[in-house]
């Protein structure tokens, strides 16, 4: 599309227009500079608006783009194509209209929208891309969809609750489709690294309706708590430390199974396989050793390669509860000696400890102390620390605690399962820093 000489003219003559309005020394002495910011802000929002709507326009009635819709609605299998007026909401929140290709017909299977140009542009519910990226990543980072719409209006967009709430259910079923490569770079991997990874369950309340119909004073629904395993995936450098240089990856899922398989079909991905090492850190939960383990034997990952490790402090927290199993006065003592083999690893020294200072145990049936020997081969963090790897999980603790807990463990809100799992989703891509990349990722358009 060529643009007319008039343009750049008539784009001149727009901002003269919108400078001249105010009278700025009189605002500044009078309002303040924070007047004077939002006043010449709104003006620049209004300009953006402005040229938005004549490029859209320009490019909706070109022969070259209804030539690539019509191209585009016959490799989709859309059919009686007519031209209508296409709502559209800018970054500002703004709606224009513009012509485009409109199809009167789709396959039964079809379940985007009809409007060519807003399918190509990934532009669904009539929202452009960014006014729908914009409202979805505050609602998963804000307390609250309420909350996220004040914010986007202090930013002078224009934005209601339930469009926020519409919004971001929409990305994210977008986002959910290709949901493994979504939040990855194109060339991606694991070759050659140190990778860690990490898995624990978190808290959330969901709301389910009851299938027998209730009484007037019963409440409608139910709301269980349910428990979404996470995992992170990440590297350390030759240090030891969180390496900077490459973002964490977030998922989660509701239940044990279907967590592995979704860690995975990330790990395949990311070629594992050929990584350094995998250290592989959790508490004693027996379904993730269970499970993980022949997980990335199976995707051609060297057991050699493979460290297993029992969080430290999950550990130190059990031999806490032995605690009130020894002498009250020698109770401190013991706890110190206990913590000093854990430490090295010494699951004999341990057991030493255990029979000696408690009176008649027997340790093949002391349940604190089986919980250790199941893990003996996974508490070995003097000889970790070492070799500068980590052994606590604070990574994935503190993931749990940042993406779940704190926006979807409220005890006064309840989730749809359906929906809480896809913004638990986003709000991981959105911490770890990955919006951009799946942004770019779902608006690439198919050439």
């Amino acid at each position: 599309m060529q643009i007319p000489l008039s343009v750049p003219k008539i784009v001149k003559s727009k901002i003269i227009e919108l400078i001249e309005i105010e009278n700025w020394t009189s605002v500044l002495l009078k309002k303040g500079l924070y007047e004077l910011e939002r006043i010449f802000y709104d003006l620049l929002l209004e300009l953006y608006d402005n040229l938005c709507e004549w490029i859209v326009g320009e490019v909706g009635k070109s022969e070259v783009f209804e030539i690539y819709q019509r191209k585009q609605a016959q490799e989709k299998g859309l059919k009686k194509l007519v031209f209508r007026s296409a709502p559209l909401q800018l970054r500002t929140g703004t709606k224009i209209h513009y012509r485009s290709l409109y199809s009167k017909k789709v396959p039964e299977e079809y379940e985007g929208t009809r409007h060519l140009s807003q399918d190509l542009w990934r532009a669904e519910k009539g929202a452009s891309p960014m006014y729908k990226s914009l409202n979805s990543l505050l609602s998963v980072i804000c307390p609250s969809f309420d909350v996220a719409k004040t914010v986007l209006r202090h930013q002078g967009i224009k934005a209601n609750a339930d469009r926020v709430r519409q919004l971001s259910l929409s990305l994210s079923d977008s986002a959910m489709e290709n949901r493994v490569s979504i939040q990855l770079e194109d060339q991606e991997n694991m070759i050659g690294k140190k990778v860690i990874i990490s898995i624990d369950g978190g808290r959330t309340r969901t709301k389910v309706y009851k299938e027998e119909k209730p009484s007037k004073r019963e409440q409608k629904f139910d709301t269980p708590w349910r428990e979404p395993k996470m995992f992170i995936i990440t590297t350390i450098d030759e240090q030891g430390r969180v390496n900077k240089e490459s973002l964490p990856i977030y998922d989660c899922s509701f239940g044990d199974e279907k967590t592995v398989q979704l860690l995975g079909k990330y790990l395949k991905r990311l070629q594992i396989e050929k990584a350094e090492s995998v250290q592989v850190i959790a508490d004693g939960a027996p379904w993730i050793w269970q499970q993980v383990i022949p997980m990335l034997v199976k995707q051609g990952v060297a057991k050699d390669k493979i460290i297993e490790t029992l969080d430290y402090y999950h550990a130190v927290e059990h031999l806490n509860d032995m605690k009130v199993y020894f002498e009250k006065e020698e109770q401190d003592s013991y706890v110190e000696k206990l913590k000093e083999s854990l430490w090295k690893g010494d699951i004999e020294q341990l057991g030493q400890l255990v029979e000696t200072g408690i009176k008649g145990v027997d340790l093949t049936t002391f349940t604190p102390f089986k919980y250790f020997e199941k893990n003996k081969q996974r508490i070995d963090y003097q000889s970790l620390k070492e070799q500068l790897r980590p052994c606590g999980s604070g990574i994935i603790e503190s993931g749990i605690r940042r993406i779940i807990n704190l926006r979807f463990k409220s005890p006064s809100t309840f989730w749809f399962p359906e929906n809480v799992e896809k913004l638990i989703f986003m709000r991981g891509v959105a911490l770890a820093g990955r919006w951009e990349i799946m942004m770019n990722n779902l608006t690439k358009i198919q050439t």
